[in-house]
């Protein structure tokens, strides 16, 4: 990465937060984002778990009373419709638990449990402790939570680390995500947030991955 032009153009291209792409307001509406990192944590094509959220939309599957509410049979004909097929069952299995235990614990409302937790760790494994949220999925919702959650600060995922490393962004050696962080700290783009850079990243890392780098 060498001067900010580049930097601004790949942010231009690449940068739009999956979130953004969906229609979700994350400070909102973060149990719109939780259902859809859920989706994007299987393993499972990008453009399918977005077809399959937009299902979720469509049929007004988007809160914790919807889900818990509806037959399991339901969330299994959404996720084929959207193409999640491979994981339909247990994913709705997943979603029905989720929705459950925040009812029960929270009140339904995802966003205390950053307002119960004292530190990034303790974020992540509260959600870790829900059933079908494992490190990714928590990494994925987390990203685009960062500066407006307390307590959001994820790691970068691995996919994120071979690009940013392909970029020139971070080298081999030092800390990945505190390397990003002093990375945007000196390069920042008026307009944009990491967040933005580290969609570039997950972008970026895909391509890398489909070209079979």
């Amino acid at each position: 990465m060498e001067r900010t032009s580049d930097l601004r153009n790949l942010l231009k291209r690449k940068g739009e937060l999956f979130s953004e792409e969906l229609g979700i307001d994350v400070e909102r509406d973060p149990f719109k984002w939780l259902i859809a990192s859920i989706l994007f944590g299987g393993r499972i094509s990008v453009n399918i778990a977005k077809q399959t959220y937009r299902v979720y939309e469509d049929r007004g599957l988007v809160t914790p009373e919807a889900i818990d509410s509806a037959w399991h049979h339901t969330l299994v004909k959404a996720h084929g419709e959207g193409g999640y097929t491979r994981y339909d069952g247990i994913t709705a299995d997943y979603m029905k638990a989720i929705s459950q235990r925040l009812l029960n614990e929270y009140g339904g409302n995802v966003t205390k449990l950053d307002e119960q937790s004292d530190s990034p760790e303790e974020l992540e494994n509260k959600l870790e402790l829900f059933q079908g949220i494992g490190p990714i999925t928590t990494r994925i919702f987390l990203r685009e939570l960062r500066g407006v959650w307390q307590n959001a600060d994820p790691k970068l995922t691995d996919i994120e680390v071979k690009a940013a490393r392909d970029l020139g962004i971070i080298s081999d050696t030092g800390h990945p995500t505190r390397s990003l962080k002093e990375f945007w700290k000196k390069n920042k783009v008026e307009g944009y947030d990491i967040r933005n850079l580290e969609a570039v990243l997950v972008r970026h890392g895909l391509e890398i991955r489909r070209k079979g780098s």
